[in-house]
Protein backbone atom coordinates (compact mmCIF):
# COMPACT_ATOMS: atom_id res chain seq x y z
CA UNK A 1 0.00 0.00 0.00
CA UNK A 2 0.99 3.57 -0.58
CA UNK A 3 -0.03 6.77 1.17
CA UNK A 4 -2.21 9.17 -0.80
CA UNK A 5 -2.01 12.04 1.71
CA UNK A 6 -0.48 12.81 5.08
CA UNK A 7 -1.74 15.52 7.42
CA UNK A 8 -0.86 16.49 10.94
CA UNK A 9 -3.75 17.47 13.18
CA UNK A 10 -2.05 19.27 16.06
CA UNK A 11 -5.35 19.98 17.79
CA UNK A 12 -6.24 16.27 17.96
CA UNK A 13 -2.56 15.28 18.28
CA UNK A 14 -2.38 12.73 15.48
CA UNK A 15 -1.05 12.19 11.99
CA UNK A 16 -3.69 11.08 9.50
CA UNK A 17 -2.48 8.99 6.58
CA UNK A 18 -4.95 8.21 3.82
CA UNK A 19 -3.90 5.01 2.06
CA UNK A 20 -4.62 4.00 -1.52
CA UNK A 21 -7.14 1.36 -0.36
CA UNK A 22 -9.46 4.09 1.00
CA UNK A 23 -8.50 3.75 4.66
CA UNK A 24 -7.44 6.71 6.75
CA UNK A 25 -5.39 5.86 9.81
CA UNK A 26 -5.00 8.30 12.70
CA UNK A 27 -1.63 7.72 14.39
CA UNK A 28 -1.43 9.38 17.85
CA UNK A 29 1.54 11.68 18.41
CA UNK A 30 2.21 10.18 21.85
CA UNK A 31 2.49 6.69 20.37
CA UNK A 32 4.68 7.78 17.43
CA UNK A 33 7.00 9.79 19.66
CA UNK A 34 7.41 6.87 22.08
CA UNK A 35 8.05 4.48 19.16
CA UNK A 36 10.70 6.65 17.50
CA UNK A 37 12.86 4.32 15.39
CA UNK A 38 16.10 6.33 15.53
CA UNK A 39 19.27 4.75 16.92
CA UNK A 40 19.35 6.93 20.04
CA UNK A 41 15.75 6.19 21.02
CA UNK A 42 16.19 2.47 20.29
CA UNK A 43 19.30 2.41 22.48
CA UNK A 44 17.43 4.14 25.32
CA UNK A 45 14.48 1.72 25.06
CA UNK A 46 16.77 -1.33 25.06
CA UNK A 47 18.96 -0.18 27.95
CA UNK A 48 18.18 -2.51 30.88
CA UNK A 49 20.25 -0.55 33.41
CA UNK A 50 17.85 0.22 36.29
CA UNK A 51 19.84 3.35 37.12
CA UNK A 52 19.72 4.87 33.65
CA UNK A 53 18.70 8.48 33.35
CA UNK A 54 15.51 8.87 31.35
CA UNK A 55 15.39 11.86 29.07
CA UNK A 56 11.98 13.48 28.72
CA UNK A 57 10.30 12.85 25.37
CA UNK A 58 8.22 15.39 23.54
CA UNK A 59 5.02 14.41 21.79
CA UNK A 60 4.52 17.82 20.20
CA UNK A 61 5.17 17.48 16.49
CA UNK A 62 7.49 20.15 15.09
CA UNK A 63 7.83 18.99 11.46
CA UNK A 64 7.16 16.25 8.93
CA UNK A 65 9.71 15.90 6.14
CA UNK A 66 9.53 13.41 3.25
CA UNK A 67 12.40 10.91 3.02
CA UNK A 68 12.58 9.66 -0.55
CA UNK A 69 9.48 7.73 -1.56
CA UNK A 70 9.59 5.31 1.37
CA UNK A 71 9.29 7.28 4.62
CA UNK A 72 8.91 10.54 6.52
CA UNK A 73 11.07 12.12 9.19
CA UNK A 74 9.11 13.22 12.24
CA UNK A 75 10.76 15.91 14.34
CA UNK A 76 9.46 16.37 17.87
CA UNK A 77 9.57 19.78 19.55
CA UNK A 78 12.15 19.67 22.33
CA UNK A 79 12.82 15.99 21.60
CA UNK A 80 14.11 13.66 18.94
CA UNK A 81 14.46 14.94 15.39
CA UNK A 82 16.08 11.88 13.80
CA UNK A 83 13.30 9.29 13.48
CA UNK A 84 12.72 7.89 9.99
CA UNK A 85 9.22 6.38 9.94
CA UNK A 86 8.85 4.10 6.93
CA UNK A 87 5.57 3.29 5.19
CA UNK A 88 6.18 -0.30 6.30
CA UNK A 89 6.32 0.83 9.93
CA UNK A 90 3.05 2.75 9.53
CA UNK A 91 1.44 -0.29 7.87
CA UNK A 92 2.57 -2.54 10.74
CA UNK A 93 1.07 -0.10 13.25
CA UNK A 94 -2.15 -0.05 11.24
CA UNK A 95 -2.43 -3.84 11.49
CA UNK A 96 -1.73 -3.80 15.24
CA UNK A 97 -4.20 -0.97 15.93
CA UNK A 98 -7.30 -1.36 13.73
CA UNK A 99 -9.15 1.03 16.05
CA UNK A 100 -7.12 3.89 14.51
CA UNK A 101 -8.63 3.24 11.05
CA UNK A 102 -11.61 4.93 9.43
CA UNK A 103 -12.89 4.20 5.96
CA UNK A 104 -13.88 6.47 3.09
CA UNK A 105 -17.17 5.95 1.32
CA UNK A 106 -15.88 2.72 -0.21
CA UNK A 107 -16.23 -0.49 1.71
CA UNK A 108 -13.13 -1.89 3.44
CA UNK A 109 -11.46 -4.79 1.68
CA UNK A 110 -12.65 -8.23 2.66
CA UNK A 111 -10.10 -10.33 4.48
Amino acid sequence: MKPVSITADKKRAHIAIRWDDGATVHYPFTFLSAACPCATCNEERNDTNPLKILKPKSDILAAITPVGSYAVNLAWQGGCRNGIYTWEMFEDLRKKHPEWTTWASIAPPKT
